[in-house]
């Protein structure tokens, strides 16, 4: 029986490797390769699909050692030079080496496909998009089943914010590679870009199905639930993933953020400075989110003190508006002129004004800069500072410069709102309304003002999924207001025809809506019109920042919101106000009975004392 000479079991045993590897039996492969290597250790060929195997099994390091040794056996292999460039990839090697050897690789096959592949990938990372493109396109022309290009073109293409296409390659990727969860993971990541959150978590569920341990995925997932104030959900996959891998900050930051959603603020204070000690410094979103975190347990030193890093945080709604004169730091300022400014919206800028008269103390002149419908209003509050509209150009800078310093409205809590006890010394109501206006539109309640009036409002114009789930609509509402003897006055801005028609029909007579008031633009009216009230039941929004500074007397329900709170069981700010948490696991219209007994209870001792001593209509009142 004939032997088979040695160069022929080396070709088998090659060639047995080479099946195994492409069939996904890595290991098996290893060990044809290490066979080979043991007689024949120069064999390039070997030495080289090692080294990939190496890389494919997770450990690029070892898989660059080997791809060297064979480029060292022999030097004129394309794809040796292009398997170095992944591995090199993977070990996070820097774009311009991993560019010089993918050149190298295609200076000896100009076609070599994994090279035009990472070439493409460099040139992206190193902002020549219009080049990269160009290879990526050729490569999908020349390599139309080539997955990875797919997906590496759609990472271009979210780079540059061109979504709808990039996901349209992602997809191309899931399909040509249904194996890989990257290219999953991709697509989801070019979704929550787009805010389309519902096919994002509808994707990333069928992923899950296919690859049931994989924590990339599952952090992914609780992001995108997070995205989706599903976090009684998300924080299952979130631990998951941190499980997996614990010195992961991202994911770190990720658990962090359901467990301050979830009111677990202790367990985010630590997840949040693990989380702090393995990013790099400066990394983006940890202090401000920690400074959350910090304020939801009621701790308003640390949480006062890293607030401001909200301005480093991309994914934060803040606006740092750029001034030449320098921030107020606590120093002694009677003889400056203080510009007051707030970056957010209107709910922030009530509640840092509650602040304001304490910086008029301090100051030899405030100016106080807010959006133009809010002036008239916040004038009759604040006579002693000049209120303007904030005029702000397209870069934050303005032109105006007749200030010394400047004094964000809320940061300068970690000055006026040190401890609780600050908040109880302060002025209440810090806010005043137009008495004639409000005495106008009681006129017009005045046969009723026998009866409790309340005012109401139910959702934000602001309908996004993340937050509609903390709102109720007309019909999920009116079960709260349907009792007898009561006046329901409409609060509710930029409320539908078909909503205010819906109240009307069902309360026959008890619901009354003004509708010549304007209570989006016209503050003064919405103020005095909610003066009037002995109540307020609203969802988390304006309505109920407008009555807390009025010192109305209110039923806020909403979603844990730690910088209202501050890790107290009311509203600091506003200490007429009582609010009622969501349980994450529930929505809105599941505490319409809470909201409707709390109510019931505040109204068994309705005494109308307080509101005719706002409206000075009882003078006699104590």
């Amino acid at each position: 029986m004939a032997t088979q000479t040695a160069p022929n079991q080396t070709r088998e045993k090659m060639l047995k490797g080479l099946g195994y590897q492409k069939s996904g039996e890595i290991e098996k492969a290893q060990r044809c390769y290490k066979q080979v290597l043991k007689k024949l250790p120069n064999n390039a060929d070997a030495l080289h699909l090692l080294g990939v195997t190496y890389r494919q099994l997770g450990y690029p390091k070892r898989a660059i050692e080997y791809i060297q040794k064979a480029i060292g056996v022999n030097a004129n292999q394309a794809p040796f030079y292009a398997n170095l460039a992944r591995a090199m990839m993977d070990v996070g090697t820097d774009a311009e080496s991993m560019l010089a050897v993918a050149e190298k690789a295609l200076s000896l096959n100009p076609q070599e496909k994994e090279a035009l592949n990472i070439k493409g990938i460099a040139l992206t990372s190193l902002q020549q998009t219009d080049e990269a493109e160009e290879i990526f396109q050729h490569l999908l022309v020349r390599f139309p089943e080539f997955g990875d290009a797919y997906r590496n073109y759609g990472l271009l293409l979210r780079e540059n914010k061109d979504y709808k296409k990039a996901i349209a390659f992602f997809h191309r990727a899931v399909q040509l590679n249904p194996d890989n969860p990257q290219n999953y993971i991709e697509r989801s990541r070019c979704r929550h870009e787009q805010k389309d959150f519902k096919v994002a978590e509808a994707e990333l569920a069928e992923a899950l199905e296919r690859f049931p341990d994989n924590a990339d995925l599952k952090h992914e997932a609780a992001r995108v639930l997070f995205s989706i104030s599903r976090t009684d959900v998300g924080v299952k996959y979130a631990e998951e993933a941190v499980e997996d891998n614990p010195n992961n900050y991202h994911r770190l930051v990720t658990l962090a953020v359901q467990y301050l959603m979830l009111g677990r603020g202790d367990e985010a204070v630590q997840t949040f400075l693990k989380a702090k000690k393995l990013a790099p410094a400066g990394a983006a979103g940890i202090d401000w989110n920690l400074s959350l975190a910090y304020l939801s347990v009621g701790d308003l030193t640390n949480g006062w003190a890293l607030h401001h890093a909200r301005f480093g945080d991309a994914n934060s709604t803040a606006n740092k508006r750029i001034f030449d004169a320098p921030e107020w730091e606590g120093e002694d300022i009677s003889d400056k002129t203080v510009l007051a400014w707030c970056d957010q919206g209107l709910g922030d800028a009530l509640r840092g004004c509650t602040m304001l008269h304490e910086l008029i103390e301090r100051a030899g002149k405030v100016v106080l800069e807010v959006a133009p419908k809010t002036v008239p209003w916040f004038q009759r509050s604040f006579p002693e500072a000049h209120v303007r509209a904030a005029q702000i150009k397209p870069d934050l800078t303005t032109d105006e410069n007749d200030f010394d310093l400047t004094a964000n409205l809320v940061d300068i809590a970690k000055f006026f709102r040190p401890d609780f006890e600050s908040f109880g010394n302060a002025r209440t109501p810090p806010f005043s309304f137009d008495l004639d206006l409000a005495h106008t539109f009681f006129d017009r309640l005045k046969s009723r003002a026998d009866k409790p009036i309340v005012g109401i409002g139910w959702r934000s114009r602001n309908l996004a999924i993340y937050r509609a789930r903390y709102y109720l609509s007309a019909p999920e509402f009116y079960p709260i207001i349907d009792m007898e003897d009561v006046t329901f006055v409409n609060l509710q801005y930029l409320s539908a025809l078909k909503e205010i028609q819906f109240f009307e029909a069902k309360s026959k007579g008890a619901f009354v809506n003004f509708e010549d008031v304007d209570l989006f633009d016209d503050l003064e009216a919405a103020a005095a019109l909610t003066a009037c009230c002995d109540l307020v039941v609203s969802a988390n929004v304006s309505v109920t920042e407008v009555s807390g500074v009025l010192d109305v007397p209110t039923i806020r329900f909403g979603p844990q919101e730690a910088a209202l709170t501050l890790g107290q069981d009311g509203v600091p700010w506003h200490p007429s106000t009582t609010y009622l948490r969501m349980d994450e696991n529930k929505l809105a219209v599941d505490m319409v009975p809470t909201i409707r007994q709390t109510l019931e209870d505040h109204l068994s001792t309705f005494d109308p004392s307080r509101r005719n001593k706002r409206l000075q209509l009882d003078t006699g009142a104590s």
